[in-house]
């Protein structure tokens, strides 16, 4: 008897002594947070708004693969994954689209796509925002070329660690192998060029690679993806 006794107080005292440590790890990431909040709000005490842009739309599609996958669906999918993966987080999220549109209207594609991109521009650098996530896959004539490759804003020095914390969380959940280097983005690529926020674009894979491109083109993988570009978020936050 007095070894069952001394077995649940045993018991009783180790599970007091874990509750403890619990409730003071969750105190010390919830102050951690709001101090985030304070360092990328400027210190408005709301919620952090993180905008996604699914790259493409409408009837400007993006790169096709041989196989007939559309990186504008496949831009779309992971960017719906990811936005309810950071609404349950209790993040704000604003989308540019969240249907096969763009955010433009014009009487010619040419002004649409010049109209989209201003549009685009405007919601990634407007007040409301705090980081932006475009989603993109790429393509290359040479089949063999695989991976994630992130490419960060050069006009925040957040940029760079945001990129590095969703590549991180892409090699560790995803891509072990990819020894892919984060980008500073270049004028060819305007919306990174022209944001002043906490930005970066994913390129989540290859639809030239056949491979990648078949597993892209599966939801339970994209949804894979969106959780590690989640990971990544909530680490740099």
């Amino acid at each position: 008897m007095k070894k069952l006794k001394k077995i649940l107080y045993n018991t009783f005292f180790y599970i007091t002594i874990i509750t403890i440590i619990a409730v003071i790890f969750f105190v010390m990431i919830f102050i951690v947070m709001k101090l985030n909040v304070y360092a990328l709000t400027g210190g408005d005490d709301n919620n952090i708004c993180i905008l996604i842009d699914p790259g493409h739309g409408a009837e400007d599609g993006g790169a096709v693969s041989p196989s007939g996958v559309i990186e504008k669906d496949v831009n779309l999918s992971i960017s719906l994954f990811l936005r309810d993966y950071l609404q349950m987080s209790g993040y704000d999220v604003i989308m540019t689209r969240e249907d096969d549109s763009i955010p433009a209207t014009g009487d010619s594609l040419k002004e649409k796509l010049h109209n989209d991109f201003s549009n685009r521009l405007a919601m990634y650098n407007d007040s409301k925002t705090d980081v932006v996530i475009s989603i993109h896959q790429n393509s290359f004539e040479n089949p063999q070329y695989y991976g994630t490759q992130i490419f960060y804003s050069p006009n925040d020095e957040r940029s760079e660690k945001l990129a590095l914390c969703v590549k991180r969380a892409f090699r560790g959940l995803l891509q072990p192998d990819n020894q892919r280097d984060i980008t500073k983005a270049g004028s060819n690529i305007y919306l990174l060029n022209n944001c002043t926020k906490p930005c970066i674009l994913a390129e989540c894979g290859f639809l030239s690679n056949p491979e990648e491109c078949a597993n892209l083109a599966d939801e339970e993988y994209r949804r894979q993806v969106a959780f590690a570009i989640y990971c990544g978020i909530v680490e740099f936050l």
